[in-house]
C-alpha cells in the first residue's frame, strides 16, 4: 500500500468537490435526454458533498485493501464497490428523508427501492467505480512535502508533484 500521497482530509475534500461536479454534469445530461432541456442545467445539494466525499473515501480504502492486500482484480472488486455505493446512497437518503432534506426521489424510475436507489443508474455507478480506482492511483502518487518554500531546485520533491511510476530518460 502506498505510504504517502495527499493527506486523507485533502482527498476527502477532493472527492466531495468531484462529486459535486459529477452530479451537476450527470443531472444536466440526464435532463437533456429525459426532458429535452437544452439549458444543460444541473443541480446538487450541499449534502452531496458529504455523501460523495465520504463514499469515495471509503471506496478508496476498499480499493487499497482489496487490491494491495488481497490481490483482487478490478472485476472482482467492482461488485463490492457497487453494493457499497447503493447501500451508502440508500442509507443517506433514508436519514435525510427523516429531516425532509433528501434532494432525490427515484420513485418514478423503474427498478427503484423506496425511491432512494434505482438500478437505472447502475451503468453510471459502474463507470464511476472504475474511474475511482484510476483517480485513487493518481491522488496517492501526489507527494506533499513540509517545506513548501524551498522551490529553488535543491529539493526535487516539489509540493504537489506527481511521483513518476517509471524513470523518464
Amino acid at each position: 500500500i502506498p505510504a504517502h500521497g495527499l493527506p486523507g482530509f485533502v482527498r476527502f475534500l477532493f472527492f466531495g468537490m468531484h462529486g459535486f461536479l459529477d452530479e451537476v454534469l450527470f443531472t444536466s445530461m440526464f435532463n437533456l435526454v429525459e426532458k429535452s432541456d437544452r439549458t444543460l442545467s444541473g443541480h446538487t445539494s450541499l449534502w452531496s458533498f458529504l455523501m460523495y466525499g465520504s463514499c469515495s473515501f471509503v471506496v478508496e480504502k476498499l480499493y487499497l485493501h482489496l487490491h494491495f492486500n488481497r490481490g483482487w482484480g478490478t472485476w472482482r472488486r467492482l461488485p463490492i464497490y457497487i453494493c457499497f455505493i447503493y447501500t451508502w446512497e440508500f442509507s443517506w437518503g433514508l436519514v435525510l428523508r427523516q429531516f425532509d432534506a433528501c434532494s432525490w426521489d427515484y420513485s418514478h424510475y423503474p427498478h427503484n427501492f423506496m425511491g432512494l436507489i434505482t438500478l437505472l443508474y447502475l451503468p453510471g455507478w459502474v463507470c464511476l467505480s472504475l474511474y475511482q480506482d484510476v483517480l485513487s492511483n493518481v491522488l496517492l502518487r501526489i507527494k506533499c512535502t513540509k517545506d513548501v518554500n524551498n522551490l529553488s531546485g535543491e529539493n526535487p520533491e516539489l509540493n504537489g508533484q506527481l511521483e513518476s511510476s517509471r524513470k523518464i530518460l
